[in-house]
């Protein structure tokens, strides 16, 4: 009974932390605007408990490279997944929010600005 019982909290204990997710990423993005598309890489690295430090590179238009950086911020976790949200000023876009949910493997966001929306859709690379 006490070797199920451990195995029972610990199991609990496993499946109620929530993802890591520094490390490398890569993937897509894509604009509900007017449809373009381009592959994306970001760069995940934990500040603290509750936030992470995100790097987003590649290129626009084939030609045009970008980099945005920002600060998500954990707004919960359940069963593995973890959920994060920022907000900040840009120029040129105005308010740039971002919401997105992840797990250990996969990450899948939503973002919005003055004039576009869409999304990032990046897996951890290994």
């Amino acid at each position: 009974l006490v070797a199920i019982a451990l195995v029972a909290v610990t199991g609990t204990a496993a499946a109620q932390q929530p993802p890591a997710l520094t490390g490398s990423w890569s993937g897509y993005w894509v604009s509900d605007k007017n449809n373009h598309t381009g592959p994306l890489h970001g760069r995940f690295r934990q500040i603290d408990d509750d936030t992470y430090r995100v790097a987003f590179r590649d290129r626009l238009a084939k030609d045009v490279p970008f980099w945005y950086t920002t600060k998500l911020h954990v707004t919960g976790d359940t069963d593995g997944t973890v959920r994060l949200a920022a907000s900040q000023r840009l120029p040129l876009l105005g308010e740039y929010r971002t919401s997105a949910i992840a797990t250990a493997t996969n990450f899948d966001a939503t973002f919005t600005a003055r004039s576009d929306s869409g999304r990032f859709v990046l897996t951890r690379r290994r």
